[in-house]
């Protein structure tokens, strides 16, 4: 009997000690075969054409060009592309946006050994792995939920101007008032207001909800651009 291919993996994390830490737990799993680290979404574009791997391992918050972005400029040249997203958070949300970009699975980054191998061969073999937890028909009922508030956030995003959509991006990448501030030009009381004025438009309540709200709009904004 023909002795099996190992399934051949790029990571992509911007932190070099997360990309180690993966590649010590797959190094010796012998049906894995890691070809290439690269630390950003651009690296990764470029090393896809050079190494086609059959599955790739993608932070969805790379600076620059987030996993997001990646996955969607990969996917113009090579439909088939197989990626696995990995995160800090695995909520329902980041579940659907890894989906919306074309990702065929998600794991949190705190994610065991065997579930990492175990996601891996799955997305490996066609299927989509979002967690013990989410068969086929939950992650269809996901998808028809948050397609719907979308649908609703698309609406607001239509009450701001251009520089409240600027705001909204530098606090989606967690930059601070005073940043902000040094990027516009201006006093950090002037983002202030910019800030208080988005929330009052948005009638949001407390500053965690106007972040939680800008990570949102990011994320939305990358996947429903052409």
């Amino acid at each position: 009997m023909a002795e099996s291919k190992p399934i051949r993996i790029i990571i992509a994390d911007d932190h070099k000690l997360f990309r180690s830490g993966i590649i010590s737990l797959l190094e010796d799993v012998e049906e894995i075969l890691i070809v290439s680290e690269v630390e950003t979404g651009k690296d990764l574009i470029d090393k896809y054409s050079e190494v086609n791997p059959d599955v790739i391992l993608v932070d969805i918050s790379m600076p620059g060009i987030n996993g997001i972005e990646t996955i969607k400029a990969i996917k113009k040249n090579h439909e088939d592309v197989k990626a696995l997203m990995l995160s800090m958070y695995d909520s329902d949300e980041y579940v659907f946006y890894a989906l919306k970009s074309g990702a065929k699975g998600l794991l949190s980054k705190n994610t065991m050994k065997g579930e990492l191998i175990h996601a891996i061969k799955n997305v490996y073999s066609g299927k989509r792995y979002f967690g013990v937890t989410l068969n086929e028909e939950k992650i269809i009922e996901l998808e028809n939920k948050y397609r719907s508030l979308v649908s609703t956030d698309l609406e607001s995003f239509n009450q701001l101007n251009m520089k409240d959509r600027n705001i909204l991006e530098y606090i989606s990448k967690g930059m601070t008032s005073q940043e902000i501030a040094d990027q516009f030009k201006v006093s950090k009381k002037t983002v202030a207001y910019y800030r208080s004025r988005i929330m009052l438009r948005l009638q949001i309540k407390t500053l965690p909800e106007l972040i939680s709200y800008a990570v949102r709009y990011s994320m939305i904004n990358k996947l429903f651009e052409e």
